[in-house]
């Protein structure tokens, strides 16, 4: 019998804490599930950014109507840096609250306007009205720049697992269509392979956190609408080629089934002659750093801010 994951200890205490409960009974009902799974994610939301307004536009996109929230610093020089952030989920849940939690306090750290883009969820909504809704939300952005006070050479996209996903597609769309690209991609735990062929898959996709069946339920709904997981639009690892894309700094977890979509897609992008840089964190599942009991928590806030000023003063590469 496999040993089980070695967890950083905090971690490990708080899965003993847990089971040692009334067994979890997830609820049958989608809307109930993302209720209980974002509510869950609030658990360790840090609260409002001492000196950052924010704020919730309605822009038009195709077919319907999403939200972005505007975060930005009360002392800032205008035009000043913008973080584009999307949130995860496995592209049928989470929402601009949880985005605040994945994307930490970005806007008061680094001091720079982050845009985050709450768009619509598989499987009501399926490949390609998520990817769109991103596309679209970030041509709002660039179409907007003078009114967010955004100088358009320093925006970073970022996102977290499916929107890990979805940034990587978005700079796929952006550099087809010739379209101005961010400076850097930031992906953390990004699901870039939906045959779930990483053999990550095989060799952690039953421990604690997210699994390989978790995933392919996740997929299924994103491609519920007849889409392709070898698409590379749905799985940017597919890409034919990958020259010219941004800069991008990734970050994996050890005992996470995506962890070699990240590592791999690394290498498909320095095969491309794309500069980029990766971090495995041992002893985490997917994106476990969120959880402010580790040492990880506040080292991993750090990382970004450290990635965000570097790519913004055009340091990130030498």
């Amino acid at each position: 019998m496999a040993a089980a994951p070695a967890f950083d200890p905090p971690l490990r205490r708080l899965f003993e804490a847990l089971r040692g409960g009334a067994p979890a009974v997830e609820p049958a009902d989608l809307d109930e599930r993302r209720a209980a799974a974002n509510a869950t994610m609030l658990l360790v939301h840090p609260g409002p950014e001492p000196g950052v307004s924010v704020e919730d536009r309605a822009i038009d996109v195709e077919g319907g109507r999403i939200l972005v929230r505007i975060r930005r610093p009360e002392a800032w020089a205008v035009p000043g840096p913008a973080l584009f952030f999307v949130h995860g989920g496995g592209w049928f849940q989470g929402n601009l609250d949880t985005a605040e939690v994945e994307c930490g306090p970005m806007a008061s750290a680094v001091g720079c306007v982050v845009v985050s883009v709450d768009y619509r969820l598989a499987p009501e909504h399926p490949y390609p009205t998520p990817l769109n809704d991103v596309v679209a939300a970030y041509e709002w952005l660039l179409a907007n720049l003078e009114e967010l006070g955004v100088d358009p050479a320093r925006i970073v996209a970022g996102g977290t697992s499916a929107g890990g996903n979805l940034v990587a597609a978005l700079c796929l769309v952006l550099r087809d269509r010739g379209l101005p690209l961010p400076c850097a991609q930031v992906l953390d735990v990004p699901a870039v392979d939906l045959t779930l062929s990483s053999r990550s898959m095989e060799e952690v996709g039953a421990e604690a956190g997210l699994t390989k069946a978790a995933v392919g339920e996740y997929a299924g709904f994103y491609l519920s609408g007849g889409g392709d997981a070898t698409d590379p639009y749905v799985s940017p690892i597919f890409a034919a080629d990958l020259a010219g894309l941004p800069p991008a700094v990734i970050v994996v977890a050890e005992h996470d089934p995506v962890r070699d979509d990240g590592e791999r897609y690394l290498a498909r992008l320095h095969d491309a002659d794309v500069p980029g840089f990766a971090i495995r964190v041992l002893a985490h599942f997917h994106g476990s750093w969120i959880i402010p009991v580790t040492a990880t928590n506040r080292l991993l806030q750090d990382l970004r801010v450290a990635t965000l000023r570097r790519a913004f003063d055009g340091t990130l590469v030498p």
